[in-house]
């Protein structure tokens, strides 16, 4: 007995139409651009502060010229950090990256001489304690 069926071979019922597949395929780009978005904005957010010891001291409120002064002593004490690159006026540098932790491990050892280095200190471990 010969058996005929009603649908083409073509037609499968599992399978979208034209149509769907085209709406599925830019709601899946669509998904991917705000993923992509997501994850650019989350890195721009990181990446915009360096991690450096200067800036470090910068995010916890110690003004400029303070922040790269004590830099310059810290990194003498501190343990060994995260080496990388850092973009400067357009041009890469080689910097090294600390956790705020680091940082302030080695302002406990940190003795200064000059007056506003020692209250920029007594304010930093007062913020830490």
């Amino acid at each position: 007995m010969l058996v005929i069926s009603t649908t083409s071979p073509l037609e499968n019922p599992m399978r979208p139409t034209v149509t769907e597949a085209r709406i599925k395929k830019a709601m899946r780009r669509l998904q991917r651009r705000a993923d992509t978005a997501t994850r650019n904005a989350a890195r721009a957010a990181h990446r915009a502060e360096r991690h450096t010891i200067a800036s470090h001291l910068r995010s916890l409120g110690v003004d400029e010229d303070t922040a790269t002064g004590m830099a310059a002593t810290l990194r003498k004490r501190i343990t060994p950090g995260v080496r990388g690159y850092a973009l400067k006026s357009g041009t890469r540098r080689r910097c090294t990256r600390y956790t705020q932790g680091q940082v302030l491990a080695a302002l406990v050892d940190y003795k200064p001489r000059k007056a506003e280095y020692r209250d920029a200190r007594a304010h930093l471990l007062a913020l830490a304690a």
